[in-house]
């Protein structure tokens, strides 16, 4: 292995002691949670470290790694003088779900002067460095390694670097990876440094170091090689049970509002351990009314408590266009008692003037992201969201982290006050859990439907595309609920495109003709057509498209179906063909989200993109969209 001069930094940490051998542990998850008097943290959380306050404080100068400056930083969270350097042990376990290259470090290093730390553990992209500066040379030792393949389960790295005062060792995911024989750290001063964490995240905009690094520990010693493999496969059976922290009682979901109606409202919840629940509600605080869910019960058999952790409840005999306050208090089987915190919702009117509905898809991977668009769309107060599908990247089955870890995580904040109503999308097409965190009309069917006001919403399960073809189940159902429909205004919301522009999904556009849509989707198109849908929703593809007003393939304005993708919330942004498509009116390529206006025969679309900038508004009026 070869030695080189090298900067380095760190990333952040939340404080929780859980390894009986661990010197100090830190649990990373950022603060997603809405402003002002909504600020209301759903159960408890284990609060990040920040660098200290002080009146006059010396800022001190950053380290650039991999090209990057960092967008984040904690300083001076963790005592100097209890660093450990004689002997020591650095372990991350982190998340790497972007498609973009970030990084993040941690580094024991000198506080004003331009050193080389004396040690520091740091990955960038695909890249892990670990460097330790020696007393032998005027250089620092360094192990870099590149990570091959995409890790556990895809997306997870467990690193570790170890220090037994004559050799420095590297492991990935509980494989020793490098190792090189070095000698007696630096002496230093530890009233001159500083344990320091940094991100490099300049290339995902809102992401926060919690986002990539859950979990970070420290210790007084070189692990072994089967301590490491341990640790590694405690992480593993953590992030398998969707649980945040592994000794901490909390919500790791919900309360995740859904189905209201003028006199109903449901409500889904998860809790880290089963659960007994008392729900309080009221139409002012304090509140009033409650109810009580035992769901832990003896098993004589076995001499054990069981229980479910995932919970529903249907709030029913409500009053219409009423705001109500509730909240979810837990207790486990040990006798722990957590609460949701009071939130709100509001029951919808039975003939509104007018009402304000949002949408969004696609949310997947990146919980920054949901995180910015849930604080603007708040900010609108719409009636309910319509999510797309794709609410996970690939949250099947195998894998409930990216419910817990991402999904809720971001989007709790505003579902536990404005309800939702999904769409399947591939990245749950199993239904799984798509089934368990949802309160659908028809058991292990993702299609359904809903009224609000002069609108009915007619939501379908595209992933089932055999389904679509005439005679086939769904298009059957939706032809029979919209002859028998006396909406004013007819929405359909699926996962799947009729109709885009995409540059690759239909063919590659860039060296041939695509087919401009889904082949499998559009055999149901004529439905839309013969009952007066007004507007259809979809997302899969990561960008903005509304096409104009589309009768029997081709342009109107009038009687047509006026299609609108939107895949922007937290995929991975895609791109458009390189020329423009017949059906085309206006499209975007970035993050953003819709509300959508309904006044009696009128209707506004309007397109936001994700720092809150309209970039697209559309005007529907019944009235005058006739023959």
């Amino acid at each position: 292995m070869k030695r080189l001069l090298i900067l380095v930094v760190l990333i952040g940490t939340v404080q929780f002691s859980r390894a009986q051998d661990a010197l100090s542990e830190w649990w990373f998850w950022p603060d997603y949670t809405l402003d002002r008097h909504a600020n209301n943290p759903i159960g408890p959380r284990l609060e990040s470290p920040k660098s200290p306050v002080a009146p006059l404080k010396y800022k001190t100068y950053p380290f650039e790694f991999f090209g990057q400056d960092p967008t984040e930083r904690v300083e001076g969270f963790f005592p100097s003088e209890r660093v450990p350097t004689e002997a020591f042990s650095v372990e991350f376990w982190l998340l790497y779900h972007v498609n973009q290259e970030v990084g993040i470090m941690t580094t024991y290093r000198y506080q004003h002067e331009e050193q080389d730390p004396l040690w520091l553990l740091g990955v960038y992209g695909r890249q892990v460095v670990f460097t330790l500066k020696d007393q032998e040379s005027a250089f620092s030792s360094a192990l870099n390694v590149e990570v091959e393949g995409r890790g556990w389960k895809n997306y997870w790295a467990h690193l570790v670097a170890t220090y037994d005062g004559q050799s420095m060792k590297l492991y990935l995911n509980g494989e020793l990876k490098a190792q090189m024989k070095v000698g007696k750290i630096m002496q230093y001063d530890p009233k001159v440094m500083q344990l320091e964490n940094a991100a490099y995240l300049s290339h995902e905009p809102y992401m926060q170091m919690g986002d990539l690094l859950k979990c970070q520990r420290l210790y007084r010693q070189a692990l072994s090689k089967k301590e490491i493999e341990k640790n590694f496969e405690d992480f593993q059976n953590l992030t398998i049970e969707g649980k945040l922290y592994p000794d901490l009682f909390h919500y790791n979901a919900g309360p995740y509002l859904q189905m209201g109606t003028p006199t109903q409202m449901g409500v889904v919840w998860e809790t880290s351990e089963p659960a007994n629940t008392v729900i309080e509600y009221g139409t002012s605080v304090p509140l009033t009314e409650s109810v009580k869910l035992e769901t832990l019960k003896s098993n004589r058999e076995t001499g054990t408590v069981e229980g479910s952790n995932i919970n529903q409840y249907v709030f029913k005999n409500l009053e219409p266009g009423q705001a109500y306050f509730y909240n979810i208090k837990s207790t486990s089987k040990d006798g722990q008692v957590i609460e949701s915190g009071i939130s709100t919702f509001k029951t919808g009117e039975v003939a509104p003037a007018s009402f304000t509905f949002s949408v969004i898809g696609d949310t997947e991977a990146r919980p920054h992201v949901n995180n910015r668009v849930s604080k603007l769309l708040w900010d609108e107060r719409p009636e309910f969201l319509l999510n797309l599908g794709d609410l996970t990247d690939g949250g099947q089955e195998a894998n409930k982290f990216q419910w817990n870890y991402e999904y809720f995580h971001a989007m709790s904040q505003l579902t536990s006050r404005i309800p939702v109503y999904p769409v399947a999308g591939n990245g749950e097409g199993d239904l799984y859990w798509f089934n368990q965190y949802h309160i659908l009309p028809y058991k292990y069917k993702a299609y359904y439907k809903f009224t609000f006001g002069n609108a009915e919403f007619f939501m379908l399960d595209s992933n089932r595309k055999d389904q679509f073809a005439e005679g086939a189940e769904q298009y059957v159902w939706l032809e029979e609920q919209l002859q028998h429909s006396t909406a004013e205004w007819k929405f359909v919301a699926h996962h799947h495109a009729p109709y885009s522009s995409d540059e690759d999904d239909y063919g590659d556009s860039w060296k041939e003709s695509t087919s401009m849509g889904d082949p499998e989707i559009k055999p149901i198109v004529p439905l839309y057509e013969k009952y007066g849908v007004d507007m259809v929703f979809f997302g899969h593809l990561h960008t903005y498209q509304r096409t104009h007003q589309i009768l029997d393939n081709k342009v109107t304005n009038t009687k047509g179906v006026t299609y609108v993708q939107a895949g922007g919330a937290g995929g991975n942004l895609e791109d458009f063909a390189p020329t423009r498509s017949w059906f085309s009116a206006k499209t975007f390529r970035g993050h953003h989200y819709l509300t959508i206006e309904v006044f009696g025969d009128e209707l506004e679309l309007r397109m936001y993109d994700s720092e809150g900038r309209m970039k697209d508004i559309f005007k529907l009026n019944k009235s005058t969209n006739h023959e």
